[in-house]
This record gives structure tokens, C-alpha cells and sequence, in this order.
């Protein structure tokens, strides 16, 4: 059979965004879903690197038996358009559709162009339709198919020929990773060396592990696994690393420091293999703080980069959102990376009841920790979330368009353009910050890292010039919201104390 495995481009060019300008990872969750399909002839469309038309061309040629596609919430419409797009141009394909977005609100895609929606982790229930649809077809060739023999895949939602529902509650997961093959990463041959994480590129993507055991109120990712962690083994990791032909390499764990056993087998093998690449990761700062000695070995071994949900300046804060972390484990942290060399992405949240003293605090703060790279967001309820469910009331909008944590989703204390300004001026923030972390000694120490990196810097700065222009106009952030969030949602906090 042919399929054809969709990456939905992002909310329209010329929005607000992060996508193409920090970081564009390589469709793991499509590349692991082809891998299942070893019999089948199988190729991937990254929208986001393609023309809008590109889709439907590929449709035509390709004339697939099978398209599927995944959602996050950035992505939700777009991965919509994608399966009613195939239904116009190929009545007769299957449409499937996976991923964190369908898995937290199925009804999303209960659609009359949408046949299966898949529910958690999709690589077994995908193998177990493909054997199930191949069979049907050999049983009756050249006769248009049904549904039935679907309707009990475990994870899944079916649409029924009468376009009722049938749901077959959770699928187990996976036990061990290393247990399921390699993502195929021969199906993104034709994107090689478009991936990258600011300068560093051509870059690799690798999921490590599943998960994550902590339960902070603004992530979803614990709920999609159910508070728990897999782990791919040491050795499959650094098979995967040395497989790889990319010098950078990103680590897409949800938070990949979190055993520390696993991370001393994972030096082991690196310096036993001789592997030498520059890879980056996420992973929570108290981490860190606790564990000097094995990070300055995982810096030794490659560790150039980590992205670190720093949120907050404010200790009663951290606390609201379950972080279960210390401002001092921060700054403990900050120091350390800096110690090594490790550049330190951080993720801070400014929240909606900010006056301007709160903005002035925060940004303070994010000097004082000396983090390289601070990249500042607006607190969002995601929809999965506990967040989600507590202040869904309070939202000004459920246009997903807006869920990019950028913008303000709930009404804020300041009038909305006064918050907006205050949010911009991150910009020089930002700029300072990195003054005050790089410096010639770190240069020195990581010199390997950047001179890779250097050919990048150009076309990365060119890149960050252009966006810039959007990203620190407050003015952006008003016309996203334009007919969206109405100027009576906008008014009526201006009196708010």
C-alpha cells in the first residue's frame, strides 16, 4: 500500500511564532509511525518546509491508499486541513490522525473526512491497522472498503459507515522502547540539513525517553503518558547518535535529566565509541543544581546546549504551577551550565496579572542568573492540562490560533497594549543577557562547538533580524488578536485593579 504521512505546517506565515526561526525539529512521530511500515511504500511531507501547494501535488502523484498526519495545538487547524484536503482530492483513502492535540479533545476531529483518530502513543495500533486493512483488501481486491475491521483497534476512535463513533478505549503502552525499531529517518532524506536549533545545524533528532513523572499544572505531557517515564536503553541511544551523519544532535525528551544511572551508562558508551557530536536537550533545572559533577561529564561528552523551564522569579509562583523547584536551584543551575559551557536556553512565563513592576522584576532576574539564551512566553492554559480545566471559564477565546504562548488567553490586569509593550521588552533583555554570559573563556572551552557552528551564524542572524520585526512590535501581538479577541474583552479590565 501506499501512504502518505502529512507534518502540518504551523498557523499561517507572518504570525507570531517561534516555529522556523529558534528551532525546527525533525518529524520524530512520523518517521517512528513509517518506521512501522517496513512492507509498505511510504513517504513524509514536511509542510514546513514546502510550498501550501506542495500537499495537494503530492496528493495527485502519490495517489495514497493511507494519509495520516499528527496535531499538537499550534498545529491543530492545520493538521485538520490536511485530512479534509485528502478527502476532497481522494474520496476513497483512509484518513487517519494522531498526536497529543487528538488525544486531550478526540471530538476535535470528528469529522466526516477524518476516519481514525488515534489516542496516546500510535506505533503498535498503527502496525495492528495496517495487517488488519492489508488483509481486508486481499479478502475482497478492488472493492471500495469499510470500516469494520477497524472498529476494535485498542487507542483508537473509528468512524462507522452510518458516521456514528466507536471508541476502543487506551491501548497499553509500549513496554520498552528499545523493543520498537528506530524512527525511519530515510523518509526525510529529501529535508536533510533544513533542521536546526539557532546556529547549530544540519541537525539530528532523537527521542531518548517518554514522559515525565513530574505533574506540573501547565504541561500536558505527564497526563498524555500518564505520570510515567520510559527509557530507551544507553547502548540504543549511542547506536542511534553514531547512525546519525548530522554533527548536532537534539535529544526531544520531554525531560531527558531525570535518572542518573542512565546518564553515567550514557557516558560510558560515548567515550567508549569515541563519539564525537554536539547535541542539546530539555531538562529541569533542580536536575542540575543536584548533580554537578555529572553534567560537567555530559558537557565533556558532547553536552553543548539545554532548554530549562526557569517560569519565574517568584517562589509562591513556582509553587502555583506544581513546579516543584527553588529559585535557589535555579540560579545553582545557571551557574553550572555557565561553568561548563553549556548554553543555557530558559524558558521564563510572564503571567496575565502582571503590572509593570512584576515585568521589571522578572527581567531583572533573568540578568542576575546570566542565562544565555532566556526566551520569554505569556502563561497559557493548553488545552489537556490542568490549567485547561480550571480557567477554561476564564478564556477570552478558544481560537487556537492564539495558544502559541505568546499571547494573553485570559484578561490581563494591564490594559492589553500596556501589556504587550512591557512583554517586548524582553528584547534588550535578551540581549544583555547573553552579553553577560558569553565570554572569550567559554568560547575557548567549547571551541569545537562553535567553530561547527560558525558557517550558521549569517543565515541564523538573518533569520532572527527578520522575525524580530514581528516578534518585539507590541503592535504584532494586537492584530493577531483582531477579530479574535474582541475590543470590549479588551476594555473592560482597563478600570481592573
Amino acid at each position: 500500500m501506499r501512504i502518505l504521512l502529512v507534518q502540518p505546517a504551523p498557523f499561517e506565515d507572518r504570525r507570531l511564532g517561534l516555529e522556523n526561526t529558534v528551532w525546527l525539529s525533525e518529524p520524530v512521530s512520523l518517521t517512528s509511525i513509517g518506521a512501522m511500515a517496513p512492507d509498505h511504500d511510504v513517504e513524509i511531507v514536511d509542510m514546513r518546509l514546502e510550498d501550501p501547494r506542495a500537499l495537494s501535488k503530492k496528493l495527485v502523484s502519490f495517489q495514497p491508499d493511507i494519509v495520516g498526519t499528527t496535531a499538537m495545538t499550534t498545529d491543530a487547524y492545520q493538521a485538520k486541513a490536511v485530512l479534509r484536503i485528502t478527502r476532497q482530492l481522494l474520496p476513497d483513502a483512509l484518513t487517519l490522525i494522531g498526536g497529543h492535540y487528538p488525544t486531550f479533545l478526540p471530538e476535535e476531529y470528528r469529522e466526516g473526512f477524518v476516519d481514525v483518530i488515534f489516542k496516546g502513543e500510535g506505533e503498535l495500533g498503527f502496525r495492528e491497522l495496517l495487517d488488519r486493512w492489508s488483509a481486508d483488501r486481499q479478502k475482497q481486491p478492488g472493492a471500495r472498503q469499510g470500516r469494520d475491521c477497524l472498529l476494535d483497534i485498542a487507542g483508537t476512535e473509528v468512524r462507522t459507515e452510518a458516521d456514528a463513533w466507536v471508541d476502543s478505549g487506551k491501548r497499553p503502552w509500549a513496554r520498552k522502547l528499545d523493543e520498537l525499531p528506530a524512527p525511519n529517518r530515510g523518509l526525510i532524506h529529501r529535508y536533510q540539513g533544513q533542521y536546526f536549533f539557532l546556529g547549530a545545524a544540519p541537525m539530528a533528532s532523537i527521542f531518548t525517553s517518554r514522559g515525565c513523572s513530574f505533574d506540573c499544572n501547565f504541561c500536558a505531557i505527564w497526563e498524555f503518558y500518564d505520570r510515567k517515564t520510559r527509557f530507551l536503553s544507553a547502548k540504543a541511544i549511542a547506536d542511534r547518535m553514531e547512525a546519525c551523519d548530522e554533527p548536532f544532535l537534539f535529544f526531544l525528551d520531554d525531560n531527558f535529566l531525570s535518572r542518573t544511572d542512565r546518564l553515567v551508562q550514557l557516558c560510558d558508551e560515548i567515550e567508549e565509541r569515541g563519539i564525537k557530536k554536539h547535541w542539546m536537550s530539555q531538562g529541569r533545572a533542580d536536575f542540575v543544581a543536584a548533580n554537578p559533577e555529572l553534567i560537567a561529564r555530559l558537557a565533556r561528552n558532547g553536552l553543548m546546549g539545554l532548554l530549562s523551564g526557569y517560569e519565574t522569579n517568584d517562589e509562591d509562583a513556582l509553587a502555583g504551577l506544581n513546579k516543584r523547584s527553588t529559585l535557589d536551584a535555579n540560579k545553582k543551575a545557571a551557574k553550572i551550565l555557565r561553568d561548563n559551557g553549556v548554553i543555557s536556553t530558559g524558558i521564563f512565563m510572564v503571567r496575565p496579572e502582571f503590572e509593570e513592576k512584576d515585568f521589571d522584576a522578572l527581567y531583572q532576574y533573568i540578568l542576575d542568573l546570566r542565562v544565555a539564551i532566556p526566551l520569554v512566553t505569556v502563561l497559557t492554559p493548553l488545552p489537556g492540562t490542568e490549567m485547561w480545566r480550571k480557567k477554561r471559564s476564564e478564556l477570552l477565546t478558544e481560537d487556537l490560533r492564539l495558544f502559541d504562548l505568546l499571547h494573553a488567553v485570559t484578561e490581563t490586569r494591564l490594559p492589553r497594549e500596556e501589556f504587550y509593550k512591557n512583554y517586548v521588552r524582553w528584547k534588550s533583555v535578551g540581549h544583555q543577557s547573553r552579553k553577560n554570559y558569553f565570554d572569550w573563556k567559554i568560547l575557548w572551552m567549547r571551541r569545537s562547538f562553535y567553530r561547527k557552528a560558525a558557517p550558521n551564524l549569517p543565515r541564523m542572524i538573518w533569520r532572527r533580524l527578520r522575525y524580530e520585526r514581528i516578534q518585539f512590535d507590541h503592535k504584532s501581538y494586537l492584530r493577531d488578536e483582531d477579530g479574535i479577541i474582541g475590543v470590549g474583552s479588551r476594555a473592560r479590565h482597563r478600570g481592573a485593579k
